[in-house]
Formats: structure tokens, C-alpha cells, sequence
């Protein structure tokens, strides 16, 4: 049975994974439309770079450098959002195998306490007998000087 403290951190990690799942799918999903936005390369356009300098010089006009650069760009967020997603990907993986590790050493410090524990209680009450016969033996001793002395 989980505790409430257990439940609200499951709770917390479980929340915060599915967070980060939404975000990476909302990137993933912008970054394919501003994929199908992006004007496609076109090698007939090397044919009329002057016109197409002009153009860009008085109303902004992309040429191909501009649509080439925009392209790098886009294909390093790619890159860039695959490396994200196998990087939190294997932060999962960590996270349960840690998760595993720290619920069989938390079972190992409770058994082992207890053994320490019972341990501790029977030294204990060996320490107490101490006295016990230790006077048990001081009147054996003094029975026998008494019996030896008649």
C-alpha cells in the first residue's frame, strides 16, 4: 500500500511526464507545419539571381541563399528535437531504473534495521543478566569459602 507522500511524488512524476510528452508532441507538430509552409527549393531559380536580388532589395522577396539558409536551420531543429526526445527518452529509463534500485535498498535498510534492532535488544538484556550472575556467583564463591572454612 502506497503512503500519501508516495502517491503525491508518483502523482508529481507521472504529471511531469506527461507534460513534457505534450510539449515534445506540440513541437513536433509545429515543426512539420512550418515544414509544409516552407517554400521548396527550386534550382530554376539560379537562373535569374538578379532579378531575384532586386526584388528582395525593394520588397523583401526571399532568395535561394535565404530559402537554403532557412532550410539548415530548419533541418538542425530537427536534429536538434530528435536529440531532445531520445535525451528525455533515456532520462525515463534512468529515472525507473533508479526508482527500481532505491525501492530494493529501501526494503535492505528496513530489514536491515530491524536486525539491528532485535540484536540490539537482545544484547540488552544479555548486559542486564550481568548483575545477575554476577551475584549468583559471588554467593556460589561465598557459600563455598563458608563451607570450606567449617
Amino acid at each position: 500500500m502506497l503512503t500519501l507522500e508516495e502517491r503525491k511524488q508518483e502523482f508529481t512524476f507521472n504529471s511531469e511526464l506527461k507534460l513534457i510528452d505534450t510539449l515534445l508532441t506540440t513541437l513536433e507538430t509545429k515543426l512539420h507545419s512550418l515544414k509544409q509552409i516552407l517554400p521548396k527549393l527550386d534550382p530554376r531559380r539560379g537562373l535569374i539571381n538578379f532579378g531575384g536580388a532586386m526584388l528582395k532589395a525593394l520588397f523583401g522577396n526571399a532568395v535561394d541563399s535565404d530559402i537554403t539558409s532557412l532550410h539548415n536551420n530548419f533541418d538542425e531543429l530537427q536534429s536538434r528535437q530528435k536529440d531532445i526526445v531520445h535525451s528525455v527518452a533515456n532520462q525515463f529509463i534512468y529515472i525507473n531504473k533508479l526508482d527500481t534500485i532505491i525501492s530494493v535498498n529501501a526494503d535492505a535498510i528496513a530489514d536491515l534495521s530491524g536486525i539491528i534492532r532485535n540484536d540490539m535488544i537482545k544484547s540488552h538484556d544479555k548486559f542486564l543478566e550481568i548483575p545477575r550472575d554476577t551475584l549468583r556467583l559471588n554467593m556460589i564463591i561465598y557459600c563455598q569459602s563458608a563451607l570450606s572454612a567449617v
